[in-house]
């Protein structure tokens, strides 16, 4: 993640929650199959959806729906598969 330019503690705070929380989205489910094609995907979206802040009068503000969701870990699976696996890194190592 890039270094931010804000002070912001509630900007910092969703940050890391979002942060944490696509962390820990498998790329696929338990039998092999992609996430994205799993009923389990519902789970994870709203586990984003769900985070909140509260604001000086007490009110909860949730500044993610699930459309917005649902990208932010498409986007996380797609980041993930471009990234080199360890076979990909041996291999350059060794013709290196």
């Amino acid at each position: 993640m890039k270094n931010k330019k804000s002070k912001s503690l509630i900007l910092d705070n969703i940050m890391t929650e979002v942060d944490e929380q696509l962390s820990l989205v498998p790329t696929n489910d338990f039998d092999g199959s992609p996430i994205e094609d799993s009923l389990h995907m519902d789970m994870y979206v709203d586990s984003i959806s769900a985070i909140h802040f509260v604001d000086g009068l007490g009110r909860k503000h949730y500044p993610f729906n699930k459309t917005v969701a649902t990208y932010l870990i498409e986007d996380e699976i797609q980041c993930r598969n471009l990234e080199p696996t360890s076979e990909d890194i041996n291999v350059n190592k060794k013709n290196n």
